[in-house]
């Protein structure tokens, strides 16, 4: 089948507006339709190109906003991390405040270190003595003191336990008074 075949069954409207456009770009007829027909199928590639360009796009919008959720969520999970661990060091802090505090002295002759709680939950003087413990005289003064002191041993022991889990502690460290 020729060129002029294929022409002739181009609606008049189309003719009209071909020549237009042969006029206007300065070429022949022939060559402004040749040069029409290029675009005409470089169209249908490039609007496939443009579909497969809408759909990544569509894929690339919807990955970030679940990654925008993801992130969302993690911080909020750093956030409670954060306060908890925030709260863990104050009541370290709070631990080893109580396991700080002097109740008694070694009774090992030459010795007289001060005994924290820490000390009298192990039985033990900070020089390695144990179960040498004079409690202070104003606690020896308290009715009951030394008992409940005694009672509070698995009590103690605990705390000493929980003060070692939360880290590194200075509860055995006497305080200079």
């Amino acid at each position: 089948m020729n060129a002029s075949v294929i022409y002739a069954r181009v609606p008049r409207e189309l003719k009209s507006e071909l020549l237009g456009f042969a006029k206007m770009a300065g070429k022949p007829q022939s060559e402004a339709i040749s040069v029409l027909i290029q675009r005409g199928l470089q169209s249908e590639r490039v609007q496939k190109e443009l579909a497969d360009i809408r759909t990544k796009l569509e894929q690339a919008n919807r990955d970030r906003e679940t990654l925008r959720g993801e992130k969302q969520q993690l911080e909020s999970e750093l956030t409670i991390a954060r306060q908890s661990m925030e709260s863990a060091h104050r009541a370290k802090g709070h631990l080893e405040r109580i396991l700080n505090t002097v109740v008694g002295k070694c009774s090992v002759p030459g010795c007289g270190m001060p005994i924290n709680l820490y000390g009298f939950a192990y039985q033990q003087c900070p020089r390695g003595h144990s179960k040498s413990i004079d409690l202070l005289e104003a606690y020896k003064k308290m009715p009951g003191v030394g008992e409940a002191l005694v009672a509070g041993l698995a009590v103690f022991g605990g705390i000493a336990l929980a003060s070692e889990l939360l880290g590194p502690s200075r509860a055995v460290d006497t305080p200079k008074r």
